[in-house]
C-alpha cells in the first residue's frame, strides 16, 4: 500500500463512502473535492485519475478489512472457528464503509479495474481462509489435511452467502442465512470428529 499525504488520506476517506454508497461510475470527483474541502483541480494534485484515487481507496479498505478478520480470529467468539467474523459480518457491513466499498467493488467491478481489484479481492480472502484454517486445526487436530480444505471451502461458501444476502437482500435476510448456515456448519463438525 503507498505512503500518501494527511491531505490525500483525508480524501480517500471522504471516496470510501462515496465509492460505497453509489460506485465507481455514479461517483464524482467533484462531490469527493467539495467534501474534501478544496476544489477538483486540487484533487488532482494528489491523485492523477480518478482510477488513482479509486485503487487507493481499495487498497486501504483490502488493508482495515484484513486487519478486521485478524483480530476477530485472534478472539474466537464460540467454539466453532470463523464463528466472531460470521456473526459480526452483518454489524460490520453497515458500520464500515470499507466493508461496503470492498464487496460492492468486488461484487461490481469497474471493467477496466477488474483484474487488479479480483486479485486484490482474491489475496483478502485467501488470508481469511488461511486465518480458518489455523484455527481449524487448533480446534480439532486430527483433521487432516484434506478435511481441513473441506471445511474452509464451506465455511468460505458460507461467508460469499452472507455477503450476498447483505448486499442484495439486507441485514433480516442475512441474519436467517446465519442462523441456517450456522446451524448445519456447527452439527457437521460435531459429526464429523470428535473433540479435542
Amino acid at each position: 500500500m503507498r505512503t500518501l499525504s494527511p491531505s490525500a488520506e483525508k480524501i480517500c476517506v471522504i471516496a470510501v463512502e462515496h465509492f460505497a454508497n453509489s460506485g465507481y461510475d455514479a461517483c464524482s470527483l467533484n462531490d469527493i473535492a467539495v467534501a474534501a474541502g478544496m476544489r477538483k483541480p486540487s484533487l488532482y494534485a494528489h491523485f492523477s485519475s480518478k482510477d488513482d484515487l479509486f485503487q487507493a481507496v481499495f487498497e486501504r479498505a483490502v488493508e482495515a478489512e484484513r486487519l478486521y478478520v485478524e483480530d476477530c480470529f485472534a478472539h474466537p467468539h464460540s467454539d466453532v472457528p470463523g464463528g466472531l467474523y460470521c456473526q459480526r459480518l452483518g454489524e460490520r457491513y453497515l458500520g464500515s464503509a470499507h466493508l461496503r466499498f470492498l464487496l460492492r467493488t468486488a461484487f461490481f467491478p469497474p471493467a477496466e479495474l477488474r483484474a487488479w481489484i479480483s486479485a486484490g479481492f482474491e489475496g483478502y480472502l485467501a488470508r481469511l481462509a488461511a486465518l480458518f484454517v489455523a484455527r481449524m486445526k487448533a480446534y480439532r487436530p486430527t483433521f487432516e489435511d484434506g478435511q481441513a480444505g473441506l471445511y474452509r471451502d464451506a465455511y468460505m461458501g458460507i461467508v460469499d452467502s452472507l455477503a450476498v444476502e447483505l448486499i442484495y437482500a439486507g441485514p433480516e435476510a442475512y441474519s436467517r442465512r446465519l442462523a441456517a448456515l450456522w446451524k448445519v456448519f456447527e452439527d457437521s463438525l460435531a459429526l464429523c470428529a470428535p473433540e479435542k
